[in-house]
């Protein structure tokens, strides 16, 4: 999956893949649609919950970049909310569909 959201004001991208809590996942900070810091888990070897949704590990992921970052949030107290129509892909096409 990789889609957009909104936390605090800012606007991340998060690219995920593998099983649900077992994802390798990825957020960047966008700043004008440019990619800016960055910060991962690999949920299958890093202490996290893995019963815990994507919107949460986004949530734990992006607290830590801000603090790292020093990201001066536009909204301190904003919540997270995927963006709509910023989804950019849920699956990865398969091979299987590609003629022979």
């Amino acid at each position: 999956m990789i889609r957009e959201f909104r936390y605090k004001g800012e606007t991340f991208r998060v690219n995920a893949h593998g099983s649900p809590g077992h994802e390798e996942v990825f957020i960047i900070h966008l700043v004008d649609d440019e990619e800016m810091g960055e910060i991962s888990i690999d949920r299958m070897t890093e202490e996290n919950d893995r019963d815990a949704p994507i919107d949460a590990i986004c949530i734990m992921l992006c607290d830590k970049l801000i603090a790292e970052q020093d990201i001066a949030c536009a909204e301190p107290d904003g919540a997270f909310v995927w963006v709509e129509g910023k989804r950019i892909r849920d699956v990865l096409p398969s091979n299987e569909a590609a003629p022979h």
